[in-house]
């Protein structure tokens, strides 16, 4: 288990998903609204918000993996709590 910060007004890296078959689960743990996507300039607009009930995927043998970064928009940081299980 892992968490990353996301500062006042900024966007972060927030995890990497392997490439392969893995399985992953990832909420907010704080009052400010973040929102995650695969890309740098993730905003309020183009991104997932991240709620304090758990999202979770899986991903495909053939997966090529990324990296999810986290914005945040809001007056103070937030943290983000996520779970990446690759041993299946």
């Amino acid at each position: 288990m892992g968490q990353a910060t996301v500062p006042t007004n900024s966007t972060v890296p927030l995890f990497t998903v392997p490439s392969g078959l893995c399985n992953v689960t990832f909420w907010n743990v704080s009052t400010p609204n973040i929102y995650v996507g695969t890309s740098t300039s993730v905003t309020t607009t183009n991104g997932l918000q991240c709620h304090s009930i758990p999202t979770n995927f899986f991903t495909y043998v053939g997966s090529k993996g990324s990296t999810f970064y986290g914005a945040n928009p809001s007056g103070s940081a937030g943290s983000v709590n996520f779970v990446i299980v690759t041993n299946f």
